[in-house]
């Protein structure tokens, strides 16, 4: 209905455009094939969006996008700490049939101008869009943050995406609006009224979670509301000698949102979540990590949440053919569990990663790299005990 409404919002504003409708279309595809403990395995990772908008007579650009995804990989929705940190999860993927790995991302309508950025709909959140991580070469094959994780254990995630892409208002006035020494910030906030928004069994908790002295029972009523977010970019160009500039990139950002779950409040709480970013860029060379922190919805006197961070090193010649780029990183991860809760066995895990690898262009936007990675997770007996894998991947992408 949001959507609907910013459409026809543009649509009547269209009559008077001075230009006429451009169409931007952009994407990504990446494909893996490895050997996981000397087992072969593989996944494939597609993405593509379109956004049209027009400039109005008054200097106003107003359009609308839409975004679609291929993942056999990510869950549903997104996890409040890791990937296998917390039952109470967040925000939507996306639209589509229940096991589906093809889903519609996004769909939002925007207005840009000299107040800034409106944008209503489906679409990431300001923590997401500011975002600052670690450096890497790879598209889907990461330390962190993965959109592929052959491995299965990898636990390690830094973005502060909570609201997933539910429908959400998000503003983010001009950048460098501050002017003068704070030049180079952008800012923006969003809020979702509710992660529920996507029928059953999509939202978070999974279907709900209602704890009694007779277990664990799933419930349709448990949901996330008003969660808000606020986040900011800062970006910072530093002569050293000559034209060389040393280039500072930070990330900051802030996740909040009401829990509205039928169990006890011993157990849940309302979810918070902060990360922060650096990057250092110099010639060729990048260097950069982030922290993210965050309670999982869980009640912070009994738990002590999920603590995650990674950081990486990269070197590039290039990005025309020929031209190659080197990776070195690491992360960890921590899901503390709840003590006497019955839960108690799915959340602890202590996760370790590291890798390696090396890309070369096949030509603009076409690439092809070899990585090595090696995982590392602690979990408690009842639920497997300790794990370990050594991956061994090839992963050909390209973007346009």
């Amino acid at each position: 209905m949001l959507l609907g409404a910013g459409a026809a919002v543009i649509t009547a504003g269209a009559a008077y455009a001075a230009d006429p409708v451009e169409i931007d279309v952009k994407g990504e595809a990446s494909a893996v094939g490895g050997l996981v403990d000397g087992d072969a395995k593989g996944d494939v990772n597609a993405e593509i969006d379109v956004k049209a908008s027009t400039l109005l007579d008054n200097g106003l650009e107003v359009g609308a996008g839409f975004s679609a995804r291929l993942d056999g990989q990510q869950p549903r929705q997104f996890f409040g700490g890791g990937r296998y940190s917390s039952l109470l999860i967040g925000g939507p993927r996306g639209v589509a049939p229940t096991g589906s790995d093809a889903y519609l991302q996004g769909a939002y309508a925007y207005a840009r101008g000299s107040f800034g950025q409106l944008i209503v709909g489906r679409e990431e959140g300001v923590a997401r869009m500011l975002a600052v991580s670690s450096t890497t070469i790879f598209t889907s094959v990461n330390v962190s943050n993965w959109q592929t994780d052959l491995s299965g254990i990898n636990d390690i995630h830094t973005l502060n995406d909570f609201t997933g892409y539910s429908t959400k208002f998000t503003y983010m006035p001009p950048a460098n609006f501050l002017g003068g020494a704070l030049g180079g910030l952008q800012f923006g906030v969003s809020y979702s009224p509710s992660l529920r928004n996507c029928g059953d069994l999509i939202c978070a908790p999974e279907g709900g979670f209602l704890i009694s002295p007779e277990g664990v029972t799933l419930t349709s009523d448990s949901h996330w509301d008003d969660a808000i977010e606020a986040a900011l970019y800062y970006e910072k160009g530093i002569r050293l000698s000559g034209k060389d500039r040393l280039y500072l990139g930070i990330g900051a950002s802030y996740v909040t949102a009401d829990e509205a779950t039928l169990a006890p409040s011993s157990i849940y709480d309302d979810y918070e979540a902060y990360s922060i970013g650096l990057n250092l860029a110099f010639r060729g060379i990048t260097l950069g990590g982030s922290v993210k922190s965050t309670n999982a919805g869980l009640a912070s006197f009994e738990n002590d949440g999920y603590l995650a961070f990674d950081a990486g090193l990269t070197f590039r010649t290039g990005e025309e053919e020929g031209d190659v780029a080197f990776m070195v990183g690491v992360g960890q991860s921590e899901a503390n569990a709840l003590g006497a809760n019955p839960l108690d066995p799915t959340l602890y895990r202590d996760t370790r990663s590291a890798q390696a690898g090396v890309t070369y262009v096949l030509g603009r936007g076409i690439t092809v790299g070899a990585a090595a990675q090696y995982v590392e997770s602690k979990k408690p007996a009842a639920v497997g005990g300790p794990e370990e894998a050594a991956t061994v991947v090839i992963e050909s992408s390209i973007k346009f």
